[in-house]
Formats: structure tokens, C-alpha cells, sequence
């Protein structure tokens, strides 16, 4: 009620009020598909320029994480175009992919500059919190009834659909959006009942994300799940560390022993291993996993063109042809796919070595720059978007890239905000060295 007041006492401009709005807006527009989510990044990104063409505030066009992202979209459009001239059966799809990038550029210092002060940030992360709290109960409202509130139907019974149609998502929207906006709670100082709240919501994010049926990204929840609670100071917590962590495995392990759909889906991956029977090798007990088919098409893509590879977008039309057949793996005729469904495979088939060293370059180098600061400031917010990022190029994991419409958008999304706490804490911490330094 304290932070209403405040809000409302707050005079909020044209352009706080309007990206506060859009901003906010951000998670509904990705649950209601590619179009609006791309209307209201552009929608951002127009706003941005309008106001920096008022106020003339340009400076963070000089920054070199700006120029560097320039310099990688020059690369894709480049690399795009080039595939699509020398290779003739391509689309053109993969260049226009590329010519947008230059939105989530944009997007990055939407972030940086259009939140004006920690009001809008607090009203956009409680809207998000209102959001995540309905799409984890429907998660468990559809687990037990078979559909979710409005009456999707999943088209995988293992899977949770939610408000998401047809596309098994929901599990990479939580994934997102969840531990940023719980470590955003947990890094304040909270009375005794917001306290009992957030931690149990820190401990129901990585379980909706089991129970949505999505291994890998519970995977991944679980990582971060584990970083949180070892990094978080004690006191942010109602209760103990050990009991929080004893809450998540209790619950997974019943859902597990309870429920065979659930321990199907989760032990689907060794049975299939297990299945394999006379193996000539190690790498032969995979043949029976469909990622193994993806992957082994995207390393000889990469190796057909190790230099560029075959340009963004262009992976799904590459893969089909015969040379990519291999009749040694027994899923071969499903290597085909949207993307080779591993992060590393993804970028060398598509932009080859030179693309895959810019773009690892610059999005380490902007990791690096972040846990640096992270490590002094101690702020788990910034910590936990820090390592979502991260959690992307773990290898081997199964999952989307940075360029693909849905986790793209996802990735560029917390890797906006997370810039945008980095340089606000900076100027934070360097006004508190000059009032120390003066003191």
C-alpha cells in the first residue's frame, strides 16, 4: 500500500508513463504470439528514439557494448545475404531476421534510459509478478484437470500448454520471468508475511517448471534455483536454506513416485538409452534420442562451411538435403528441424567461427563486466539475471538459440534489464564513493 501512495504521488511524464505501460505489457505480448511482442519492442524502440531526439541524448550511441552489438548485426546481415546470394535455395527470411536484430539493440537501451527511476521499475516487476502468479497456478490447474483455465488442451499429455495454444513454452516463460522477478523481491528488506511469500515462491518457480514437463529448462531452474539460495543472505529468507531446499526435492520426488506421466517423462531420456541394446560405442547408446540426429546435422553443416555457415534462419532448409543423411543413427530422417535445438550446434551451422567468436565475445565480455560489478554491489537481482544469461550456453542441454523468435526475445529481454541495473547500481555506487570519499 506504502508503494501505491508513493506511485501516485509520483508525477509520471509522456514517457514514463508510456514505457512504464509497454514495458509492463512486455510477458502478455510474448503469451499472445510473435506479432505483438515484436509491435511492442518496436513500439519501445520508437519511443526511445522520439525521446532521445527531444531531450538530444545520444551519448550511449558511443558506448562500445552499442558499437558492438552494431558491429554483430553488420555480421548477420552480411553473413545472411552472402547465403542468400551464393547459395540460391535459401529465403530471404534469414535477412530480414538479421536487419531486425537492430530492435533489441534498441530494445537494451529502452531499458537503459526510459526507466527513469525505481517507481516505473517496481510498478513493471509487481505486473510481471501478477502475471507469473496466474501462469504457475494455471500450470497446476491444468496438471490436475487436463486443461488450463480457458480450456487449452496441451497436444503433448506429458506437457503443459497453459495460455501458450499449441507451443509447449510455458516452462521457458517461467524460467524467464520467475527468478527475475523473485530476486527482485528477495533483494529487499521485506516484512515477516512478503518474506513467507517470496520464499515460497522461489521454491514453487523450479517445481511449475517440473511439473510443465520441460527437462531441460528444469534444469536449468534448478541451477539457479541452487545459486540463489547458496548467494542469498540467510536473512532475505523466512526460512533456512536447507529446508527450502528440502521443500523442492520432497516435492519433486512425490510428484515423481505419484504420478507416472511425470516419471515417464523424466526418465523417458535413460530408457531410451537403456533400449539400446549391442552398442559399438559410447556415442552409439544416443541413437534412440532425436536431439542426437540434430545435432549430429548441425556439426556437418558447420563442417560444410566453417567459416560462415549457412546464415540465421537458414539451419532448417540446409538440413534436409541427402548429404545430411546418416543412415548410422536411427533417428536421421527427424534431424530436421526450426534449429539444431543446441545453443553451440545453432551458432556454428548458421554464422560459422567467425560469427560464433563475435558473438560469444561480446556476450561474455558483457558477463564478465557484470559479475565484477555483482561481486561488489552483492545485489541478487542483478545476480540472478546475470545467471540466466549464462544458463543459455550451457552445452549440450537442449534448447533454442539467441537469434530465435521466442527464447531470443526472452534472452535480449533479460539481458536489456540486466544492463539496465548495471548501469544504474554503477551510478549508485559512484555517487556513494564521492559522498564516502568527501565524508
Amino acid at each position: 500500500m506504502k508503494f501505491f501512495n508513493q506511485s501516485l504521488n509520483y508525477e509520471f511524464n509522456f514517457y514514463s508513463l508510456l514505457s512504464t505501460i509497454f514495458f509492463s505489457f512486455l510477458p502478455i505480448s510474448i503469451i499472445m504470439g510473435n506479432l505483438i511482442i515484436n509491435i511492442n519492442i518496436i513500439l519501445l524502440d520508437i519511443l526511445l528514439l522520439i525521446y532521445c531526439l527531444h531531450s538530444n541524448q545520444w551519448k550511449w550511441a558511443k558506448e562500445d557494448l552499442f558499437r558492438s552489438l552494431i558491429i554483430l548485426n553488420a555480421f548477420l546481415i552480411f553473413n545472411s545475404t552472402y547465403a542468400f546470394y551464393s547459395k540460391f535455395n535459401f529465403s530471404y527470411e534469414g535477412i530480414i531476421r538479421s536487419f531486425a536484430f537492430i530492435k533489441f539493440i534498441l530494445l537494451i537501451y529502452s531499458f537503459k534510459i526510459l526507466l527513469f527511476n525505481k517507481y516505473q521499475l517496481d510498478i513493471i516487476i509487481k505486473s510481471w509478478l501478477v502475471l507469473i502468479t496466474i501462469i504457475i497456478i494455471d500450470i497446476f490447474f491444468e496438471k490436475i484437470f487436463g486443461h488450463n483455465i480457458i480450456g487449452n488442451i496441451s497436444p503433448d499429455g506429458s506437457r503443459i500448454v497453459s495460455f501458450f495454444k499449441d507451443e509447449l513454452v510455458v516452462g521457458s516463460f517461467v524460467f524467464c520471468f520467475g527468478f527475475s522477478v523473485i530476486s527482485y523481491f528477495l533483494n529487499k528488506n521485506q516484512k515477516l508475511n512478503n518474506k513467507i511469500f517470496f520464499s515460497f515462491f522461489l521454491t514453487l518457480i523450479p517445481f511449475s517448471i517440473f511439473i510443465s514437463g520441460e527437462k531441460s529448462n528444469f534444469i536449468k531452474a534448478s541451477i539457479l534455483f541452487f545459486l540463489i539460495i547458496f548467494f542469498i543472505d540467510k536473512k532475505k529468507l523466512f526460512l533456512s536454506k536447507k529446508i527450502l531446499v528440502s521443500v523442492l526435492i520432497l516435492f519433486t520426488s512425490l510428484l515423481l513416485i505419484y504420478n507416472k506421466t511425470t516419471f515417464y517423462k523424466y526418465s523417458e531420456f535413460f530408457l531410451r538409452i537403456k533400449a539400446v541394446e549391442n552398442e559399438s560405442s559410447f556415442i552409439d547408446k544416443f541413437q534412440n534420442i532425436k536431439y542426437f540426429a540434430h545435432y549430429d546435422t548441425g556439426i556437418k553443416i558447420f563442417k560444410n562451411y566453417p567459416i560462415l555457415g549457412v546464415g540465421n534462419k537458414n539451419f532448417r532448409l540446409e538440413c534436409n538435403k541427402d548429404k545430411y543423411l546418416n543412415e548410422k543413427i536411427k533417428l536421421n530422417q527427424e534431424r530436421c528441424s526450426t534449429h539444431s535445438h543446441q545453443i553451440y550446434f545453432e551458432l556454428l551451422s548458421e554464422h560459422g567461427l567467425v560469427g560464433f567468436i563475435i558473438i560469444l565475445f561480446i556476450i561474455a565480455k558483457f558477463i564478465i563486466k557484470n559479475i565484477k560489478f555483482c561481486l561488489i554491489t552483492k545485489d541478487i537481482f542483478h545476480f540472478s539475471n546475470i545467471f540466466y544469461l549464462m544458463l543459455f550456453f550451457i552445452p549440450l542441454l537442449p534448447g533454442s538459440g539467441i537469434f530465435n523468435t521466442f527464447n531470443g526475445i526472452m534472452f535480449w529481454l533479460i539481458f536489456s534489464l540486466t544492463n539496465s541495473i548495471y548501469e544504474n547500481k554503477k551510478k549508485d555506487y559512484k555517487i556513494k564513493k564521492i559522498l564516502n570519499e568527501k565524508i
